[in-house]
């Protein structure tokens, strides 16, 4: 019986899509990174004012984070990153791709990046 859920589609690699950053407003201390958030919407000034919050909050990634931050570039596909990871802290292939594809979802479920496809050279 034909069935909708069983239709055949090519399978698209996600270690081949290049992630990109979002965020313009980020620096690097000490190998680490530090994303700064401006809270300039009608809804967050409310807030802030009613709340005492300040305009700018920052987020201090950890090493493997910003390794991985720094390398979202949009040149490099996840497969290259996960192989820089694998390189700089000794862990195994499978368990950096792993963690990596989980960060990736993570960040990109914030709006944090957006990812491009990888386009064949014919």
């Amino acid at each position: 019986m034909f069935n909708k859920k069983n239709k055949e589609k090519p399978q698209e690699n996600f270690l081949l899509y290049r992630p990109l950053r979002k965020i313009e407003h980020w620096e690097v201390n000490d190998e680490k990174v530090k994303l700064f958030f401006h809270h300039n919407k009608p809804v967050e000034r409310f807030m802030r004012w009613l709340i005492k919050k300040p305009t700018v909050s920052d987020l201090e990634l950890d090493e493997m984070g910003s390794l991985v931050w720094q390398q979202c570039d949009g040149t490099k596909t996840v497969y290259d990153i996960a192989l820089a990871m694998v390189e700089k802290f000794n862990d195994t292939e499978a368990n950096s791709i792993d963690r990596l594809i989980m960060f990736l979802r993570y960040l990109s479920r914030r709006g944090w990046i957006t990812f491009e496809k990888y386009q064949e050279i014919k």
